[in-house]
């Protein structure tokens, strides 16, 4: 693996990873401090939360990493090289299931469903959005962590 296949799988590696980090302090950190607090409190501070979210900062990162992920597993698929291509394959495809599709499919919806109830509507949805929405985090920072040291293997490999 040389050159730009090289560069993109790391930077692809360290998105994943940063990812991961992020998902990983959200819910050890942002979501225990919400579920301590009052529960009107908390939807206030969770729907400005994934208001914020939607910046460059973040995105970038994100959907930075989703695309780069979609681009080595085609790339891996059409060239593939039995050394390193497994590692790009399922580093790749595990990211863009993980994060982005896990993301999008699921707390997406869920954060727009907050969003939009009404204060006594939120406080019906909190009580299931906060452990469950929570559970579904650990998962795609698993996934995303997990999706960095495939890619990271395969940088080892080549």
């Amino acid at each position: 693996m040389h050159g730009f296949l090289f560069a993109l799988t790391l930077a692809t590696a360290l998105g994943a990873a940063v990812m991961g980090g992020v998902f990983y302090g959200f819910s050890v950190l942002v979501m225990k401090g919400l579920a301590k607090v009052p529960a009107p409190e908390a939807i206030r501070v969770m729907q400005s939360i994934n208001r914020s979210a939607l910046t460059p900062a973040f995105m970038s990162v994100f959907m930075g990493t989703t695309l780069a992920s979609a681009a080595l597993l085609v790339w891996s698929l059409v060239s593939w090289d039995g050394a390193y291509s497994g590692y790009v394959v399922a580093g790749s495809a595990l990211y863009l299931v993980g994060s982005f599709i896990l993301t999008a499919g699921y707390h997406v919806p869920r954060n727009e469903a907050l969003d939009k109830a009404d204060d006594a509507q939120a406080q019906v949805l909190w009580q299931s959005y906060l452990p469950d929405w929570t559970r579904m985090n650990h998962v795609r920072g698993l996934a995303s962590a997990a999706a960095g040291g495939l890619l990271i293997a395969a940088l080892a490999v080549a």
